[in-house]
């Protein structure tokens, strides 16, 4: 865990430091925000369960090739079943991570990439029935990867669709898909 929470630290210094050399050699630093469509998916359950999270990111370009960029976001939709008088309830309460993002620029609006980096995220689990409720929060933090797209709309609007596996254990996996958007600067 502390060998994750360091690898992530670096991460977000060479971001921070990303965005002045950026800034300095007139690359893009960005700030956006995305809807993330979340996957829970256990081994013991019959289905997977949806969630949904609101995250920010803040960004810049290295080179025409690389970009760093930290994500935090925080979960907007759980996920209920119940059974008879037993309900239970699944909830996303953060994720955070840092990627380095390798794309191939072309002469096209659409920049395709590939991501890699750490995610530690949260997800409390409440069941409640007649005798009362109980609830356990767990958090976790992996290797994370993924594939996206942005589209320029203008030289500082862009677009973005991206899956990223979050985290992948040997009982359950995070992943999801998420749309949206980015100021460059």
């Amino acid at each position: 865990m502390r060998k994750t929470l360091s690898m992530v630290s670096a991460l977000c210094l060479a971001s921070i430091s990303g965005l002045v050399t950026a800034e300095e050699m007139g690359q893009k630093a960005y700030v956006g925000a995305n809807y993330n469509f979340v996957t829970y998916d256990e081994d013991t359950l019959d289905d997977e369960l949806d969630l949904g999270a609101l995250s920010g990111k803040v960004g810049a370009k290295i080179n025409p090739y690389v970009s760093a960029e930290l994500r935090a976001g925080f979960g907007v939709a759980d996920e209920t079943a119940s059974n008879g008088s037993i309900s239970a309830k699944l909830e996303l309460d953060y994720i955070v991570g840092g990627y380095a993002l390798f794309g191939i620029p072309n002469e096209t609006q659409i920049y395709p990439y590939v991501a890699l980096g750490f995610t530690k995220g949260e997800l409390t689990a409440t069941i409640s029935g007649p005798g009362g409720s109980v609830s356990a929060s767990e958090s976790e933090s992996d290797l994370s990867y993924g594939v996206g797209a942005n589209v320029a709309l203008t030289d500082n609007v862009v677009l973005n669709a991206e899956y990223m596996q979050y985290i992948d254990k040997d009982e359950y996996e995070v992943s999801g898909i998420s749309i949206g958007g980015s100021y460059l600067f």
